[in-house]
C-alpha cells in the first residue's frame, strides 16, 4: 500500500502542500517576530499549575530556556538539534561517527551468502564500514531562533564475494567525499519550571537537506568500472525536508529528553529516483555525577522506506539483478537501537566553553526489507566549542 501511495499523484500533492505550509509558517513567524513563548495558548495550563504550586510556596517560572552550565545541559552527542542557544551564542562542533554492518538479514532472519546466491544474486555483499566526519555550526539569532548548518564528509567501503563456487572471487569497493549539506533552524516554543516539577522545554526542528553529495560514484568491479550501488553513493540527490519536535527536561541531577524527526523527499533526483521517506523517535535519560561529567542511556526507533524510482545505471531488469544493493525495492527497514553515552564539560579556555561527548550502541531489533546488510554497532565521538 505504501508503494502505491508513494508513487501516486495524490501523495505528491500532499508533499507539495506540506512543503508550502512549512514555508508559509516560517515566513509568517519571522515577519511577525514570532514570540519565544506561545503567549495565550497555555494561559489556562499556566494558571492551574501556578495555583497548585503556590499552595506549596513555589512560583512557576515561564520562558527560561537556559540551563546552567553542566555536562548534561546538552543531550547525547549522537543526537542532532537537541538544544537551542541564547541570543548571540555561537557553537562549532565536530563529530566522528563509525558504523559497521556485518552479516545479511531478510526481515528478522539472518541469511548466509549461499542463501542470497540461491535467490539469484551473483554477487553478495558481506561487510560495510561507514565513516562520517560531521562539521556543524549553531547560532542564536534571538530569543526564538537558532540557526544550524551541518556538512558531512563520508568514507564508505564494502566487501563482496562472487564467483563459482561462491567466494572464489572477492573484491572491495570504496567511495569518499562530501555528503549533503543540511541547513535549518530551531524554534523555541515553550518553557516552564519550578523546584518540585523541574524544568521542561520544547522546540521545533526545521531543516532542509541540499543535494551536495555525489550520486554518480563509480568503482572497479569484476564487470569493470561501473556506477556503484545505492548504499555507496554519498548523497540523496534531492532536496529533503527534515521537520521535528524536541522536548528536554531536568530536575536535580537527572535530565531527560524526547525527539521525533522526519525526512520527506520532495521529488526524484536527476538519476530518476528518490530515497525512501523516513522517521525516527528517540528518548534518553541522563545523570550528572558532577557539573563536569554525566552518563546517558538512549533508545531510538527508526523506520525508513524503499526507494521511489530507480537509477538505470545501477538497477538492472529484475531477471538480471546481480546484487541486492542495486535493487531500490530492497532498501526499507525498521530498527530499534540502545546507546550509552558520556558527556564532559571541560574547563574554559580563552573564554570558550568546551564539551566532549562519546556515545555508542547496538541494535536490539532489526527488520529489513531484504536481503540487506544488517547493522552491528555504531559509535560517535564529538567536540563542541561555544562562544
Amino acid at each position: 500500500m505504501y508503494h502505491y501511495l508513494k508513487r501516486s499523484h495524490t501523495w505528491r500533492q500532499i508533499q507539495r502542500t506540506l512543503t508550502l505550509a512549512c514555508v508559509l509558517f516560517f515566513t509568517i513567524s519571522s515577519s511577525n517576530g514570532f514570540a519565544a513563548l506561545l503567549d495565550g495558548m497555555f494561559d489556562g495550563f499556566e494558571e492551574s499549575l501556578s495555583q497548585r504550586l503556590a499552595k506549596n510556596g513555589e512560583q512557576l517560572t515561564i520562558g527560561n530556556f537556559y540551563t546552567p552550565e553542566r555536562a548534561d545541559s546538552h543531550g547525547p552527542i549522537g543526537m542532532m538539534g537537541e538544544h537551542t542557544h541564547n541570543t548571540g551564542e555561537l557553537m562549532f562542533s565536530y563529530r566522528y561517527m563509525q558504523m559497521e554492518m556485518n552479516g545479511i538479514r531478510d526481515g528478522t532472519s539472518g541469511l548466509s551468502p549461499m542463501d542470497v546466491r540461491a535467490q539469484g544474486f551473483a554477487v553478495v555483499p558481506t561487510f560495510m564500514r561507514m565513516e562520517m566526519h560531521m562539521f556543524g555550526a549553531m547560532y542564536g539569532v534571538n530569543d526564538t531562533l537558532t540557526l544550524t548548518a551541518m556538512l558531512p564528509y563520508l568514507r564508505n567501503k564494502m566487501d563482496h564475494v562472487a564467483g563459482m563456487p561462491l567466494g572464489a572471487a572477492k573484491f572491495q569497493t570504496r567511495t569518499e567525499g562530501a555528503g549533503d549539506l543540511k541547513i535549518g533552524s530551531l524554534w523555541r516554543l515553550y518553557a516552564f519550571e519550578a523546584p518540585s516539577i523541574g524544568a521542561h522545554r520544547f522546540h521545533l526542528n526545521f531543516n532542509v537537506s541540499l543535494p551536495t553529495g555525489d550520486i554518480t560514484h563509480k568503482g572497479t568491479t569484476p564487470l569493470g568500472v561501473i556506477r556503484l550501488p545505492y548504499p555507496m553513493q554519498l548523497g540523496s540527490g534531492t532536496v529533503d525536508l527534515l521537520p521535528g519536535l524536541t522536548y528536554g527536561g531536568a530536575k536535580g541531577n537527572a535530565s531527560w529528553g524526547f525527539q521525533t524527526l522526519g525526512t520527506y523527499r520532495i521529488a526524484r533526483n536527476k538519476a530518476g529516483y528518490s530515497k525512501g521517506d523516513a522517521y525516527e523517535v528517540g528518548a534518553y535519560g541522563a545523570y550528572a555525577w558532577t557539573n563536569w561529567i554525566s552518563n546517558s542511556v538512549r533508545f531510538r526507533w527508526r523506520h525508513w522506506f524503499d526507494y521511489d524510482g530507480q537509477d538505470t545505471k545501477i538497477t538492472r531488469p529484475a531477471a538480471q539483478q546481480l546484487v541486492f544493493t542495486a535493487d531500490p525495492d530492497l532498501r526499507g527497514g525498521k530498527q530499534l537501537d540502545i546507546m550509552g553515552g558520556v558527556n564532559f564539560l571541560l574547563p574554559e579556555v580563552l573564554g570558550l566553553e568546551h564539551r566532549l561527548g562519546v556515545e555508542g550502541g547496538v541494535p536490539i531489533y532489526q527488520n529489513l526489507d531484504g536481503p540487506q546488510l544488517e547493522t552491528d554497532w555504531a559509535v560517535t565521538v564529538g567536540w563542541q566549542v561555544i562562544h
